[in-house]
């Protein structure tokens, strides 16, 4: 699996995140380019990397370095506990 880097911390494409500013999501996102005000609007505490990726069609690498940046100015967080969760949309064998 493709880790990507955000200071010290290091996160991966089954991590999952959730906004956390005590702004509105919506005034958050009406501040942002419409690229990456699609990807904060989609951040639900239930979505990968890899699945945001795949809805947004966009690289796992472009997208964790968008929400790198979510992170840096404090709009997002990850929701512990779910970064070892298997999306979907890894490679993988998922079979029960």
């Amino acid at each position: 699996m493709t880790a990507f880097r955000t200071q010290e911390k290091a996160f991966g494409a089954a991590t999952i995140f959730r906004v956390i500013s005590g702004t509105p999501t919506v005034t958050l996102a009406s501040r942002l380019p419409r690229r990456e005000r699609w990807l904060l609007l989609l951040l639900d505490g239930r979505r990968s990397v890899a699945h945001l990726a795949h809805l947004t069609q966009r690289s796992e690498f472009d997208v964790a370095s968008t929400l790198a940046q979510f992170l840096q100015w404090r709009y997002i967080e990850p929701v512990p506990g779910e970064q070892d969760t298997i999306s979907p949309f890894e490679p993988g064998d998922h079979s029960a």
